[in-house]
């Protein structure tokens, strides 16, 4: 499937039919060629069919997961001209002149321009920039560290397979003796690392590192290592390499090794800045992280490579990074709350990749303050014997226990002598018609498997709440498209400001939320938020648009722009659980965009419930 195919496809998801001659003005040729493209979408679509009558073209889809898979698997001529303009570039030492690129790509000027801003947002996100010297052409700029961190990220990077096993057979076997242990994505990536480094060391372009660095690197104790496996790269590969390449892969060795020292010491400033952000994570949430003594520990054993990774910018990345985000949304986004702190204090930029590691250190930590959350101050009623109630006392706390915290049995006699604040509900064998301002649930005296059932939904629901309550109507809402995501979020936040109370700085603050990581999930939704709780309330505006929005790497079409609220709520680990959903299964998403009505969203809220 080539560019113009799927575009063609994209404005058929959009509207319900669309005529050749709308089609072939969004895609810039004839009518003609549009007929011939779709006879080539229909030889080859999995899950749908392209159908045509007097009504134009429409969309059918008869397989949806299907068909979603196959949107996203081919998309080989797009990315084949970003990696021969990135490569171009790359190994280019003298000018680029677009028009040679044109010639050599065959594309317009305007097209050409398109493909060369997608390579310049890639670059410039690693301090690379590509600058235009008039009459000369185009050149890149940038430090020859960096060069190498756009090609080690390159998406599906050309491999010389042969010369790469040799270089993993030296690393391998000199960290074996050397007693360094990493896991295997740290492993890949480092080997990956090497691999760049003989490339470009082989075009003679070596490291920039100056005489202090040098120095500074060779007291880390990962600088043998370093030597040992150059040394095997120069006498089996014959590389010709320059003391800077020991230095370089002295950087990229400290801070993996995943072995701790028997004893390991723990920095006083290291405990003492962990337990100050812990305390501020505290105060943001609402959750007493500080006081989880294990979370304490393992956040400062982290910390400590990752002060090398800081110091020399050789962050790791994390394979489990797009499934942390989905699945693990509220421990992700407290993560990136704490990784804000680690920036200031260390003057860094942590990447999602690392702070997808922490937020695993959270997670466990969460669900330990989430359980204590969830348990509850029951209040039984009786109407029989105290033997009856004994009995129904024994009956919860066995099989009920880790929902409650506190339990206290009374009569209805004696219901008025108990304060109604100090419990969260109450269960009763007889009808209380008194007001008492709690959830009240009738259950039988005598209690059976369907009770035990009844009971424990009674519980959960008591921590669900209303989850709808989340998703105003007034805040669903439909448009064309925006021109940008900073004016999707304009648009959004003026109107979120007539219905909630929030403060003046709100869009800036989900503004400074993108530039920590960004909220996109796939090719349909996007999360935007506040990365501070301040509002009274937590709601989320529903957008979806009718056409496709470039956020940052995908197009958007379901914005989902919240704010949570600045208080303690025992409900929202639901709210996240069903944001969660929302944002990792595409199915829901294309069916909201079938029917985008806030009747059919609240009937997909119920059905994740």
């Amino acid at each position: 499937m080539n560019k113009n195919q799927k575009n063609i496809l994209i404005e058929l998801m959009s509207t319900d039919t669309a005529s050749g001659d709308y089609l072939a003005s969004q895609i810039q040729m004839s009518s003609r060629s549009v007929r011939t493209l779709i006879k080539q979408i229909n030889s080859d679509i999995k899950g749908a069919q392209v159908i045509s009558g007097t009504f134009g073209y429409k969309l059918e889809i008869h397989d949806m997961e299907v068909f979603l898979k196959y949107l996203q698997t081919d998309e080989s001529e797009e990315q084949s001209r970003f990696h021969y303009i990135f490569k171009r570039f790359m190994d280019e030492d003298d000018y680029v002149r677009i028009d040679d690129l044109c010639d050599e790509l065959y594309l317009s000027r305007t097209q050409l321009k398109q493909e060369l801003k997608k390579v310049r947002n890639y670059y410039s996100e690693y301090g690379i920039t590509i600058n235009t010297k008039s009459h000369y052409g185009m050149y890149l700029d940038g430090s020859e560290i960096n060069k190498r961190r756009t090609i080690v990220h390159l998406k599906d990077i050309e491999i010389d397979n042969d010369l790469y096993d040799q270089i993993k057979k030296i690393f391998i076997s000199s960290i074996v003796i050397a007693d360094y242990v990493v896991s295997d994505e740290v492993l890949d990536n480092l080997i990956l690392h090497l691999y760049v480094a003989y490339k470009r060391v082989a075009q003679h372009h070596y490291a920039n590192i100056d005489e202090e660095w040098i120095e500074e690197l060779q007291e880390e104790k990962e600088y043998t290592l370093a030597s040992t496996i150059m040394s095997l790269m120069k006498q089996i590969l014959n590389m010709d390499y320059q003391v800077v390449e020991v230095a370089y892969l002295t950087m990229h060795l400290c801070g993996k090794n995943c072995k701790q020292d028997k004893n390991t010491y723990i920095n006083q400033d290291i405990y003492r800045f962990t337990i100050k952000a812990l305390e501020e994570l505290d105060q943001q949430t609402g959750i007493s992280f500080s006081k989880d003594l294990n979370l304490q520990l393992a956040l400062s054993l982290h910390m400590i490579p990752l002060m090398k990774r800081i110091q020399y910018s050789t962050y790791m990345t994390n394979p489990l990074l797009s499934d942390i985000k989905k699945n693990l949304i509220r421990a992700y986004d407290i993560s990136v709350k704490l990784s804000e702190l680690i920036n200031h204090e260390y003057k860094c930029q942590l990447p999602e990749d690392e702070i997808a590691y922490m937020a695993l250190h959270i997670n466990l930590s969460l669900e330990q303050n989430l359980n204590d959350m969830h348990k509850k101050n029951i209040l039984l009623v009786c109407s029989s014997g105290v033997g009856s109630a004994r009995m129904l006392e024994y009956f919860f706390r066995e099989n009920f226990d880790k929902y409650i915290h506190h339990l206290d049995v009374c009569s209805l006699q004696e219901l008025s002598q108990h304060d109604a604040h100090m419990y969260d509900c109450i269960f009763t064998t007889v009808p209380i018609l008194e007001d008492v301002s709690l959830p009240i649930f009738q259950i039988n005296n005598f209690m059976n498997a369907d009770d035990t059932t009844i009971i424990t939904n009674d519980l959960k629901q008591l921590n669900q709440g209303n989850i709808l309550q989340y998703f105003p109507k007034s805040l669903f809402l439909m448009y064309e498209s925006f021109n940008s995501k900073e004016e999707a979020i304009h648009e959004i936040v003026n109107l979120c400001h007539q219905y909630y109370d929030l403060p003046d700085n709100f869009e800036s603050l989900i503004l400074e939320r993108e530039q920590l990581a960004t909220t996109e999930f796939n090719d349909f939704i996007a999360f935007p938020h506040s990365h501070k709780p301040v509002s009274k309330d937590t709601f989320v505006s529903v957008t979806i648009l009718k056409k496709p929005l470039l956020w940052k790497n995908h197009k958007i079409r379901i914005i989902l722009l919240a704010s949570i609220e600045n208080s303690v709520n025992k409900e929202l680990d639901h709210f996240y659980k069903v944001i969660s959903t929302l944002v990792s299964d595409q199915t829901l998403q294309w069916q909201l965009l079938q029917q985008p009505t806030y009747e059919y969203f609240c009937d997909i809220i119920q059905r994740v419930i």
